[in-house]
């Protein structure tokens, strides 16, 4: 989705609205929660509200008419997040998203027993091209010797009824590499990344870019080999297949030299289809992470060629403030990033966020090694919403041997997304800028369908 800098107001934990100091300790404290809409300054109803503490427990709730949510909690550190939907009276859509940590529920701060705190939405406006599918997390070795993770790739996909064209076209990934990784040296003492409201997401070691113009028909699909675009299933079968002529790749073998990650590429895909780099940080290819990537795409203005924008050292941060090469990013300014994906990974509990919440307000899980990929959710009533539609559909997808581990197969409206687009339906995928609600854990990736 395309996002608008001036519509951004970076959410701020108010102070409690109670005056009267006196303390009373409390078992448990009733907690009121008031979203803001940051467009109109009014409330907003009707939005469900999730407050998690720092031992993993979760708690839900939905904002009544007067736009407050309430819980009952006991003493704790919790971190929020919401989402809710906006249409102005121009007929123009908004995604509402809100994350924040720190919020401390004691006595201190719920005076009598009662809490109030009140948060400002970040509005995103709708747009045409997402995220509809990343795969990064490799497959099982036929021989059982263990995984293997070189067939990385993802598909960008047009939303929308209109043809895009698309210029000046890039790719990212956050800083750090993994979720698990993330010391929070990036955080404020309240809890909020520290980029936040500087409004922008650190590209770390490099950035990738089209250097021709992405044309995607109305529900046209773009698949991106980010290593080899060869066929991996000649080695490994229940990899995936990166060699197709329609496919476009990350080669730039005067700029990574790792021929693990960058093989020569099928002579079926034209090199009118690569896709370039700029490398500012370490290493000797870009290594998106394969347990917990923040990947994001991303688009500079017709003024600013993209080349120009990351070779230019004005943009730099470095993350954590380590001024060394390893941790060098580029400044991504959030109203230049078109969609965004922020996985954690099932094996730590130590996963935290990268992408602030006018990015990405949540985030979707991934068990890795496995041949699943996180694809994005069907949006139901827009794509019933399509004369004909209905009776193209195709509901279910195969459970897998260890279904029991808890992987999610399928989308949760049950629409097998892959199956009904070649059984000719148009299909309109969910967009709130939120992974938790937007994406799942596919039981293996739409290439082998």
């Amino acid at each position: 989705m395309k996002h608008y800098s001036f519509l951004l107001i970076a959410c701020t934990l108010l102070t409690v609205a109670c005056t009267d100091t006196s303390v009373t300790d409390y078992e448990s404290y009733r907690v009121l929660v008031t979203l803001q809409n940051p467009l109109t300054g009014t409330m907003v109803p009707g939005a469900e509200v999730t407050l998690a503490s720092s031992t993993g427990n979760t708690w839900q709730s939905e904002t009544d008419s007067t736009g407050t949510a309430s819980f009952r909690l006991p003493t704790g550190l919790y971190s929020l997040s919401s989402s809710a939907e906006y249409t102005d009276d121009a007929q123009t859509k908004y995604f509402f998203n809100v994350s924040a940590g720190n919020m401390l529920v004691n006595a201190g701060n719920c005076p009598h027993g009662t809490g109030r705190f009140t948060f400002d939405f970040t509005a995103s406006r709708c747009g045409s091209l997402i995220i509809k599918e990343l795969y990064n997390s490799g497959c099982q070795k036929d021989d059982g010797s263990g995984s293997y993770q070189f067939d990385k790739y993802c598909t960008l996909y047009n939303n929308g009824q209109t043809p895009l064209r698309l210029t000046n076209l890039a790719l990212g990934i956050s800083s750090p590499y993994n979720a698990q990784a993330n010391s929070g040296s990036n955080y404020t003492e309240d809890g909020h990344l520290s980029y936040e409201s500087e409004g922008f997401i650190p590209a770390i070691q490099a950035i990738w870019y089209y250097p021709d113009t992405l044309v995607l028909e109305g529900n046209q699909s773009a698949t991106i080999a980010l290593n080899g675009a060869i066929d991996h299933t000649v080695s490994y079968s229940q990899s995936v297949d990166l060699s197709r002529a329609a496919y476009y790749c990350t080669y730039d073998p005067m700029v990574f030299t790792n021929v693990s990650h960058y093989p020569v590429p099928s002579t079926l895909i034209p090199e009118s289809h690569y896709w370039k780099a700029v490398f500012y940080g370490a290493g000797n290819a870009w290594p998106v992470s394969t347990t917990s990537p923040a990947f994001f795409v991303w688009q500079t203005p017709d003024s600013i060629p993209v080349r120009d924008y990351a070779n230019n050292e004005a943009n730099v941060f470095y993350s954590g403030g380590d001024e060394k090469p390893t941790y060098a990013c580029r400044k991504i300014p959030t109203d230049w990033i078109l969609d965004a994906i922020e996985v954690f990974t099932t094996s730590s509990t130590l996963n935290r966020k990268r992408l602030t919440s006018a990015v990405d307000a949540g985030a979707v899980y991934l068990t890795q090694q496995r041949g699943y990929t996180l694809y994005r959710c069907v949006d139901v009533d827009a794509t019933l919403a399509i004369e004909g539609n209905a009776d193209k559909l195709v509901y279910g997808l195969p459970q897998t041997p260890d279904a029991s581990t808890g992987v999610v197969t399928a989308d949760p409206s049950g629409i097998d997304a892959e199956a009904s687009l070649a059984n000719g339906a148009v299909i309109i995928y969910k967009d709130t800028n939120n992974s938790t609600h937007d994406f799942f854990e596919r039981y293996q990736s739409a290439l082998r369908d």
